[in-house]
């Protein structure tokens, strides 16, 4: 005589999770993001923490203006076209180097035109013909959260050396 029957594990069942349980809550996402950026913030402070005359604006960049020329003509009053020299290094925080002046050459820069994020016009948009500056600019100002692949990593915090000049007035 055979035993026909059926025996029935739990561990055997497709797992079924009360998903209430284990998915983010909207305050879950927002307490993380708070998180994020006070360690962002965090970071970006203790980098320019021994800049004299530091500056931050209203966005979270740090900057510091190396030499300022406040007679100079202001970049934000110059006529719609103008374009400007920048003579650059934009790295990362660990020191990797994205892109740099003289290795590839002066960037030609056009001020709300040009295609680099919003955290670069918003600095360049601040100086005046001949100024240098270094800056900090956070992640929401750059790449943001996807970055540049494979150059730029996700969130990453850029450092900024440049040099601005007048390279051609638009007519």
């Amino acid at each position: 005589m055979g035993l026909i029957g059926c025996w029935s594990n739990p561990y055997d069942q497709p797992h079924q999770e009360d998903r209430s349980k284990t998915a983010p809550t909207q305050a879950d996402l927002i307490a993380f993001h708070r998180q994020r950026a006070a360690e962002i913030d965090s970071l970006m402070a203790s980098k320019a923490s021994s800049w004299e005359g530091r500056e931050e604006t209203g966005t979270g960049i740090r900057l510091e203006w190396l030499n300022r020329n406040t007679q100079a003509t202001r970049v934000s009053d110059l006529p719609k076209g103008t374009v400007l020299e920048l003579h650059h290094k934009f790295t990362l925080l660990d020191d990797r180097v994205i892109t740099a002046w003289p290795n590839g050459g002066p960037i030609a820069f056009e001020l709300n035109a040009t295609d680099l994020p919003s955290g670069f016009h918003e600095v360049i948009g601040a100086a005046h013909l001949g100024d240098s500056v270094r800056a900090l600019i956070p992640p929401s100002r750059a790449w943001g959260m996807t970055g540049l692949p494979p150059e730029i990593p996700q969130e990453a915090i850029i450092y900024v050396e440049m040099g601005i000049d007048l390279y051609r007035v638009s007519k």
